[in-house]
């Protein structure tokens, strides 16, 4: 593993431009530090992580979601926090879908590839001192698409239906967050039929299995690639009908393939 860069968790934020070339074949960002007496350091304390490229988001979703993501594909990450004591945080970033370990980032002067960490909750109040910190593990290969995870939440007024469509193609997971907080029943098609059609219950119990947890956990993955071929990830953007049991926001995020050009 190959150390980027690394700053202050004072500063509330950390930048870097990428500009050494080569191909890598993950990214790991860790948070450590130690909190301030009687205080705690969570999860949603980490922030944000934004990774652009080309001026264009790639990845631009809260860290406690990649956690959540770490842990459904790849096992248990490392998230340590003691009350007015150390902790230390964790975050995986595969550079192919969660299931291919082949395709990596290659990166070059041209790409303009840069990373944003914001982590506003990290002040004076909460933490003594801190750090956070980006690496990268070099590996040869071939960089043949991105693997994009953004945000599409949704905002519902009141117990009903909720129908939209994601804009965006290519779609290979789509992540609910504690879904069986707001939501009843849901509905996603894509290439013109229906993939997923059931009560959030049983969505849950499928997503744990077919993931092969440990033990169950609240974030719902529903995967378009279960033949973990990347080219089944393509195709028109993803269509959903969400039945929600009462106001609020269901936190909704996705993972998208974008071919390299």
């Amino acid at each position: 593993m190959k150390q980027l860069t690394s700053g202050n968790l004072s500063n509330l934020s950390l930048n870097y431009n990428w500009k050494e070339t080569g191909t890598y074949g993950l990214i790991l960002i860790r948070y450590t530090g130690v909190a301030q007496a009687g205080k705690t350091v969570a999860l949603a304390d980490l922030g944000n992580i934004r990774y652009t490229r080309k001026g264009e988001d790639k990845i631009n979703v809260p860290a406690s979601i990649l956690s959540a993501l770490d842990n459904v594909y790849g096992g248990a990450i490392e998230a340590t926090s003691a009350a007015g004591g150390a902790f230390a945080f964790s975050i995986i970033i595969p550079t192919g879908l969660w299931f291919d370990p082949s395709n990596v980032y290659s990166i070059t002067g041209d790409d303009r590839v840069s990373f944003n960490l914001s982590f506003p909750n990290m002040d004076a109040v909460l933490i003594v001192s801190g750090n956070a910190t980006i690496y990268a593990l070099p590996k040869a290969g071939q960089m043949t698409y991105i693997h994009k995870i953004l945000s599409a939440n949704i905002i519902a007024g009141g117990a009903q239906t909720v129908t939209d469509t994601i804009s965006e193609n290519n779609i290979s997971e789509v992540y609910l967050v504690d879904p069986a907080t707001l939501l009843t029943n849901i509905q996603l098609s894509k290439n013109g039929g229906i993939v997923y059609n059931g009560d959030v219950g049983s969505e849950l119990a499928y997503s744990n299995w077919i993931h092969q947890l440990e033990s169950t956990v609240t974030t719902l993955a529903l995967e378009f690639v279960t033949s973990m071929r990347v080219m089944e990830a393509l195709g028109t953007p993803v269509s959903y009908n969400f039945q929600f049991s009462g106001a609020g926001t269901q936190e909704m995020y996705y993972s998208a393939v974008e071919l390299i050009k």
